[in-house]
């Protein structure tokens, strides 16, 4: 459970930095005129929040095949925008430009979905590749 909170601690930083970028391309696309206080500094780190509730819920020592693990991403993936668009358009009226933004925003959750999970595979990667570097290694020392 102590790795399954560090890899959320990470996959949530990644996401916070990702949400940062996706608020400013799709707030330039559909509002470039209106600007933030600085309360609007907190909205990426309470989306990213939320957005680890789906991971938290859906956690399990049991490992997974190739299908259920892609299965649980589109679940997390679904809850993630149905969270992040509820608390984004809570009460607003439904009309075309509601519409519109939140397909935008739905959009650059994908993206950042997609992004984040990209960017751990790179680093388990590349942390993988340095294991069995060290392991041939110390293979290599250990038989001779």
């Amino acid at each position: 459970m102590k790795e399954h909170i560090k890899e959320i601690a990470g996959s949530y930083f990644i996401s916070v930095t990702l949400i940062n970028i996706a608020i400013c391309v799709t707030g330039l696309m559909f509002r470039p005129e209106q600007t933030f206080g600085y309360d609007a500094f907190l909205l990426p780190l309470i989306f990213g929040l939320l957005t680890v509730i789906p991971t938290l819920i859906m956690y399990t020592e049991k490992e997974l095949t190739v299908r259920q693990l892609l299965l649980r991403k589109a679940i997390q993936l679904s809850l993630d925008i149905v969270i992040l668009l509820a608390v984004i358009f809570a009460g607003n009226e439904m009309n075309r430009e509601t519409v519109t933004a939140a397909v935008g925003v739905s959009v650059s959750i994908v993206v950042v979905f997609t992004a984040v999970h990209l960017i751990e595979w790179m680093l388990e990667r590349r942390t993988a590749k340095l294991l069995t570097e060290e392991l041939t290694a110390f293979q290599r020392r250990n038989s001779a």
